[in-house]
């Protein structure tokens, strides 16, 4: 489901919707003129269940997966948090560090921040990655652990230097890795089964005035479009207009560099 990230949510899901009625009306026209009206199901207890069931089923997957998505995508935004508020504590231990090791720690954090907010994120909307970012992580942590200690208090700041190191580039990692995984191509494929054979089954009810089964159609269809919609644009947090923003790290910059704006 990659692909609709290509597009903007404004027109992605009029368009979504249109379509997905336009092909379900189409079926139920097909319907119409294969089945007569008299082999349709009128009020039935035992078709009535069975459709319900399969509404059931449709509407318990869509909730899983909507939850699922979610719970994700608040996941990946703690994750960005965290990674960027370490990197800011490592920012500000620095300052407590001996030159020139002060100086190049904070430089080497000012470059990664800025390439995570203007390279990183930008390709991350396309699902891809910085290599500069990434040589900018390990070239921060090169410089905590290339240093020399000399004294029990120069040891406690190298000590909590690289616990903070070693926290964003765990975050980083995490960040990363949600992505590029979503949900996997056989529950979509699973989804759309059942939203398709729910649908399928609705055209085999009798129903007496023709528009207002038209218009249940589209209604039913409507919700089904939307939620599937909804499912895939939260599915990888950090892509498309909808995905999370780089507004954490901004926040850090502006922070270490005691500008407004800043945490």
């Amino acid at each position: 489901m990659t692909w609709i990230y290509a597009l903007p949510i404004w027109l992605l899901a009029p368009l979504t919707v249109i379509v997905g009625c336009t092909v379900s009306l189409t079926g139920l026209r097909v319907a119409r003129s294969l089945i007569k009206r008299r082999e349709l199901i009128p009020q039935n207890d035992v078709a009535g269940s069975i459709f319900g069931l399969i509404g059931t089923v449709l509407a318990v997957a869509l909730s899983f997966m909507f939850i699922n998505v979610w719970s994700q995508y608040v996941l990946a935004s703690n994750t960005v948090q965290l990674e960027a508020s370490a990197v800011s504590d490592l920012h500000h231990i620095a300052d407590s560090f001996p030159e020139p090791t002060r100086s190049k720690l904070q430089d080497e954090v000012d470059r990664y921040v800025q390439l995570v907010i203007y390279d990183e994120w930008p390709k991350m909307r396309s699902g891809g990655h910085s290599d500069a970012a990434h040589n900018a992580a390990y070239a921060v942590q090169s410089v905590v652990a290339a240093f020399k200690p000399k004294t029990s208090v120069q040891v406690m700041l190298q000590s909590h230097a690289l616990d903070s190191t070693n926290i964003f580039l765990d975050a980083r990692r995490m960040r990363l890795h949600e992505n590029d995984n979503g949900i996997p191509t056989l529950l979509w494929e699973t989804l759309l089964f059942v939203s398709c054979v729910t649908i399928i089954f609705s055209y085999y009810f009798r129903v007496d005035k023709p528009f207002e089964q038209y218009f249940m159609i589209v209604a039913l269809t409507s919700v089904i479009a939307v939620m599937m919609l909804l499912i895939a644009d939260l599915d990888y947090p950090f892509r498309g207009q909808t995905g999370i923003s780089p507004a954490p790290w901004q926040h850090t910059w502006n922070s270490i560099h005691n500008l407004q704006g800043g945490y």
